[in-house]
């Protein structure tokens, strides 16, 4: 064992040297919490707002976020790569940067054509630089309690998203949506590019440190899940020609599915939609109370993301699986009574978990079934299909509210795309472990804790 190992294992026994990497997890956190919220988890507050003042329709807005998200399919697949091979201080800096310019251009559109160029701009670097950036570069620090480590830092999403969807909401109402946006952008800029330019290092090596854990026997780590860990090379060569890695692709793809209707929708489905002048109240609540509801959902958030990561570590894949397809499925139907006090609010309470399975569940699945061979590329594939069904259900439930003036068909989609996710999330399982087993059968060499294979001496 190195020098490094045995630290790292000395520090992962609770030594009182504290472990650098947790404040990677802390700038993850602040990431999540400023810019991916700003374009998530806050872009549904102005939905009502910018069909009103621009003469849109619900389904053109939707076009609008989804093209952020189809532009992030694409992009996530070279941010993967890019992950491996360039600083992520660089990455990051550049993300938020980004961030604040296209949230103070967004501030002023008048024309549905701007909202759409800066949508695609946001989807290329914010959408898909956040979240893909943050798992990876917090799943390099740590081998022990990795899902917990990426859970946490995700989470960043649910903690903004209680402080900027309660201040979005009372700007919006006091001084309109423009100065909202300006908000926004000045946030990103001053609590995340700080700690980005300090503390964002992409692995351990950078900083002459070792994952946390790293060295010690399975027996001795507190990580008790019944998931085996991977010890040998998979890699992407390998896996886009496995079948089974194609299956869980799917089930992403329909985990997408059910977080872009329902973040896009959410908020709308709880007050009313004003389409060619003409006001459809949906739930008719107003939007200060959907305001309260949304930051409810962003602090349930909160507590589901450090939960799921916490479920994976202890208990497994399949256990994690069951319980985000149960809440999802839970979800849907709760959205249905929108017009009650209860549906919107256990409809938040369920999907704050379900919408996990579309954050925290990637790169944890892809770490668990496939090990670090090729890391950063392999999540990158996968977020890129994960985002491109939240675009596939953004643009779709807004074209099926414009068909029946009403969300209920899409959140019978809903229930139907979640179903399918845990079928072929689990189906998954058992073909991973088979695929890692034939690996090993036939000679594939040992990879290293940073995922490298170990030529033998």
């Amino acid at each position: 064992m190195t020098d490094n190992a045995k630290q790292a294992a000395r520090d992962a026994r609770g030594g009182k040297r504290f472990f650098f990497g947790w404040w990677v997890v802390a700038a993850g956190l602040i990431i999540m919490a400023t810019c991916y919220t700003a374009f998530v988890n806050c872009i549904p507050l102005f939905q009502t707002h910018i069909v009103r003042d621009l003469g849109l329709t619900v389904g053109q807005f939707n076009t609008g976020v989804s093209l952020s998200t189809v532009v992030a399919v694409f992009a996530s697949l070279v941010i993967g790569k890019l992950t491996d091979r360039c600083s992520s201080r660089v990455l990051a800096s550049f993300t938020i940067l980004t961030s604040s310019v296209v949230l103070v251009a967004l501030s002023f559109i008048t024309q549905v054509w701007q909202l759409y160029a800066l949508c695609v701009v946001a989807g290329i670097v914010v959408v898909a630089g956040t979240r893909l950036l943050v798992s990876v570069v917090v799943s390099n620090w740590f081998t022990l309690k990795r899902g917990l480590a990426v859970s946490i830092a995700l989470s960043g999403s649910g903690v903004g998203g209680v402080v900027l969807s309660s201040a979005t909401s009372a700007m919006i109402s006091a001084c309109g949506w423009r100065p909202a946006f300006l908000l926004l952008a000045l946030i990103c800029l001053v609590a995340a590019l700080p700690i980005s330019l300090i503390v964002f290092y992409s692995h351990p090596s950078d900083k002459g440190l070792a994952p946390y854990g790293a060295g010690m026997t399975e027996q001795a780590k507190a990580d008790r899940s019944p998931d085996k860990p991977v010890t040998v090379s998979v890699g992407w060569a390998v896996l886009k020609k496995d079948a089974g890695f194609w299956t869980m692709v799917f089930g992403f793809v329909m985990m997408g599915i059910a977080n872009g209707a329902f973040i896009t929708n959410a908020v709308a489905n709880m007050t009313s939609v004003t389409v060619d002048g003409v006001e459809i109240v949906t739930g008719g609540h107003s939007v200060m109370w959907a305001g309260a509801v949304w930051s409810f959902y962003m602090a349930m958030v909160i507590v589901a993301k450090v939960s799921l990561g916490a479920i994976y570590d202890r208990f497994g894949l399949k256990v994690g699986t069951v319980l985000g397809t149960a809440a999802s499925t839970l979800a849907a139907v709760f959205l249905c009574f929108s017009v009650t006090d209860w549906g919107p609010i256990m409809a938040c309470v369920f999907f704050s978990f379900a919408t996990c399975m579309g954050t925290v569940a990637p790169p944890v699945v892809v770490g668990k079934q496939y090990g670090k061979k090729d890391f950063g590329t392999v999540t990158g594939i996968v977020t890129a299909f994960e985002l491109f069904g939240a675009a596939i259900g953004s643009v779709v439930s807004g074209l099926m509210f414009d068909a029946f003036l009403s969300f209920t068909p899409v959140w019978i989609m809903m229930a139907v795309v979640s179903v399918l996710m845990g079928v072929a999330l689990l189906a998954s399982v058992p073909a991973a472990r088979k695929l890692v087993e034939r690996r090993r059968a036939q000679g594939a060499p040992e990879i290293d804790d940073d995922g490298n294979e170990v030529t033998p001496a």
